[in-house]
């Protein structure tokens, strides 16, 4: 083996490697740095009956989780508003559905790293950074 070809040979697992490594996912990156999955009685309280104060991005929601599986949302400063429901399985993810999804749920897992809460989608994207949870009867 000539010493070009051994070089395009590392140098091709190297990017194999770093292809591998890339395609990790938010949510599987969070969990190799030491999130924990949050159970289903877990993600009951600390949504159930609450208002909570979420990221996604530059934008920042309330949402309302009422007893009754009715979930309440807005976007801050922005003038959305929209009302849907939500449900917690026992595979440990909080499903919702708003209006504008005509009947489909969407599963996010719910990761605690440290003082952090985080919610991911199906495909292990993040989608929210829960920044605050208050007991409340409504938005």
């Amino acid at each position: 083996m000539t010493y070009p070809t051994t070089l395009v040979i590392a140098a091709c697992c190297t990017l194999m490697a770093a292809t591998s490594a890339s395609a990790d996912t938010a949510l599987e990156e969070a969990l190799a740095g030491g999130a924990e999955r949050l159970s289903s009685d877990e993600i009951a309280e600390l949504l159930v009956g609450k208002r909570v104060v979420a990221r996604a991005g530059d934008k920042v929601f309330n949402f309302h989780y009422a007893p009754t599986n009715v979930l309440q949302g807005e976007l801050q400063g922005d003038g959305w508003s929209g009302t849907g429901h939500y449900a917690i399985t026992d595979g440990n993810e909080v499903c919702v559905s708003m209006a504008q999804d005509a009947g489909r749920y969407r599963c996010l897992t719910v990761l605690r790293h440290g003082d952090s809460l985080q919610k991911f989608n199906a495909r292990g994207d993040k989608t929210f950074d829960l920044l605050e949870t208050t007991t409340a009867s409504g938005l």
